[in-house]
């Protein structure tokens, strides 16, 4: 400490004080607490947003954040509506939609829409921080989320059609090349559908 002056001194202990405290006060903090830990470190226990891509026949076409699981209607009504005010969409469901959805409106005519419902690209759903089910995702899906490059998102996909779906986080595990600590970093990217 030859090179350290009084005051210099002071300020580091000062400083490694305010870091102590901040450690030693975190597992009080109520954002934590939000949150449930598990063997792989911990997962939200409840979604904030619920995000929907509306594209096709509507005013204002986009991505549109909900407090709650939107309906179809809500979705459209979020996009402005459709570009024509008699525009009617034909079948629409009362089922809410699931965040990721796109939800595209196309015209059938003058007065009437197809309604078509697709999840977002796997590009969008990790850009917006929304997880793709590894069951369903195809190589060039896997191959966007850090860590895994193009080999090992073969490899998954050989090992998922040849052993069948992945059932918990651990199977993915017997992937060469995935250990506790490559699942552990993909399941903020990845989700495990339980079926």
């Amino acid at each position: 400490m030859r090179n350290f002056g009084k005051h210099q001194l002071v300020i580091l202990l000062v400083f490694g004080l305010v870091i102590a405290t901040v450690n030693l006060l975190r597992p009080f903090d109520p954002f934590l607490s939000r949150f449930k830990s598990s063997h792989y470190g911990p997962k939200p226990c409840c979604r904030q947003q619920w995000i929907v891509e509306v594209t096709g026949a509507v005013k204002k076409p986009g991505i549109y954040a909900f407090h709650n699981p939107p309906t179809i209607h809500q979705a459209i009504r979020a996009a402005g509506g459709t570009t024509k005010s008699t525009l009617t969409p034909l079948g629409v469901p009362p089922e809410h939609l699931e965040t990721g959805a796109l939800l595209e409106v196309k015209p059938l005519g003058s007065q009437t829409a197809k309604l078509m419902l697709f999840q977002m690209s796997a590009g969008k759903r990790l850009s917006l921080g929304i997880p793709i089910e590894v069951n369903e995702a195809q190589v060039e899906d896997l191959a966007l989320i850090p860590g895994v490059g193009q080999a090992l998102a073969r490899r998954i996909i050989e090992f998922r059609e040849s052993h069948g779906p992945f059932k918990t986080w651990n199977d993915l595990r017997r992937v060469k090349g995935i250990g506790p600590r490559k699942v552990e970093s993909f399941r903020s990217y990845l989700e495990l559908a339980q079926k």
